[in-house]
């Protein structure tokens, strides 16, 4: 399945950098990629659609309820996460070859659900994605292929707010904690519900910065 994309093109390189971004759950491409007036202009920008259409409007990476995150366990979804990180790499190996991107500097951001998605390619498929950038998003070993204490030398941003509500700071803090111990993990928490703070904007951008090639 080919899913549907927004693409800001580098202004600078035939053979470009990346940020490739994954909405939350009932939302949309177009969503994340407002960001891309923030993000450097050298990059291209890339943001997907999730393949779900949702009854009530929007798009899922993958079936959830809250019940999954309450009992804080993936393992029921593990198949269909698995089918749909398989389609996104199909689709970003494809894009790699139709936008010229270096495959060697691409950088994976999302937001909840799609922080959730990022965790699971960033980790598990550690040699595509120079960057993995979660926001506000969920991480279980369960819908994982290995143990946390297995995943190293990872280049991670990540960041929550302290009052977020949808999914709450304590069912993640000890799992990213964990990933911190054998990685290149920057960790910010907010005084914030479920969102991208302005101050989380500005400290994720100066990271994105820092950490150039």
């Amino acid at each position: 399945m080919d899913l549907e994309y927004l693409i800001r093109r580098s202004d600078t390189s035939s053979r470009p950098s990346s940020i490739l971004l994954f909405h939350g759950y009932g939302s949309n491409k177009d969503d994340l990629f407002s960001l891309e007036q923030f993000l450097p202009k050298s990059y291209s920008i890339i943001s997907f659609n999730a393949p779900i259409t949702l009854p009530f409007g929007g798009y899922s990476w993958f079936n959830i309820d809250y019940t999954d995150i309450i009992e804080n366990n993936l393992d029921k979804r593990y198949k269909e996460i698995n089918e749909s990180v398989e389609m996104i790499l199909n689709n970003i190996n494809s894009l790699i070859k139709k936008e010229n991107l270096n495959s060697d500097d691409i950088s994976i951001l999302g937001f909840s659900q799609g922080g959730s998605i990022c965790w699971k390619l960033g980790l598990d498929n550690s040699s595509l994605f120079r960057r993995v950038i979660p926001l506000s998003s969920f991480i279980h070993p369960s819908y994982l292929n290995n143990e946390l204490e297995s995943y190293k030398d990872k280049l991670i941003y990540c960041s929550h707010g302290s009052l977020d509500d949808v999914i709450p700071l304590s069912l993640v803090d000890e799992h990213i904690l964990n990933l911190s111990n054998k990685n290149d993990l920057t960790y910010d928490k907010f005084d914030s519900g479920h969102t991208i703070s302005q101050e989380n904007l500005v400290r994720l951008i100066n990271w994105i910065n820092q950490t150039k090639i």
